[in-house]
């Protein structure tokens, strides 16, 4: 159950009205936050693909030493020159994991967060509202001007808006 509404604004200018609508509404601040371009934000989607690309390549190494039976009480599935098999099947198992892991966790981070990360990198303003009132706040962010607003099954946190 969605427990976030999201509104994204072509300007600053029609998310500050949109703001004082949603507090004229009874919203208080530490239910309603605002993300610019010019604002710090709190996402971590680069932390997680990088997460996935090390895990992956992990996992990856782990898998290429045992298909060349480095591990005690494993065989080589191939044959040849125990160093170079070792090196080869190492470096391919890195690169092929990473690449893995790195898609794995683009996937799993969800397209609604990368969606609207890329939208206030390109100069929208978004404002996403918490609470149990989601319906009466997409509603007031609708008619203040929004692009669009839709509910989210988790919360964007971002930096606070200014004066509220």
């Amino acid at each position: 159950m969605p427990d976030t509404v999201a509104g994204l604004f072509r300007t600053r200018a029609e998310a500050d009205q949109a703001l004082g609508k949603l507090k004229e509404a009874g919203f208080g601040p530490d239910q309603v936050e605002m993300s610019t371009p010019h604002t710090g934000r709190r996402g971590h989607f680069g932390q997680i693909v990088l997460i996935g690309i090390v895990g992956g390549a992990i996992v990856g190494a782990i898998l290429g030493v045992i298909v060349t039976g480095m591990i005690p009480g494993t065989e080589a599935l191939v044959t040849g020159n125990k160093v170079a098999l070792f090196a080869l099947a190492v470096v391919a198992g890195l690169g092929t994991g990473g690449v893995g892991g790195a898609l794995i966790a683009i996937a799993a981070s969800g397209d609604q967060r990368l969606f609207y990360d890329e939208e206030v990198e390109s100069g929208r303003v978004l404002l996403t509202v918490s609470g149990i009132r989601l319906a009466e706040a997409r509603a007031v962010m609708l008619a203040a001007g929004a692009m669009e607003s839709a509910p989210l099954d988790a919360p964007l946190r971002r930096a606070r808006p200014e004066g509220g």
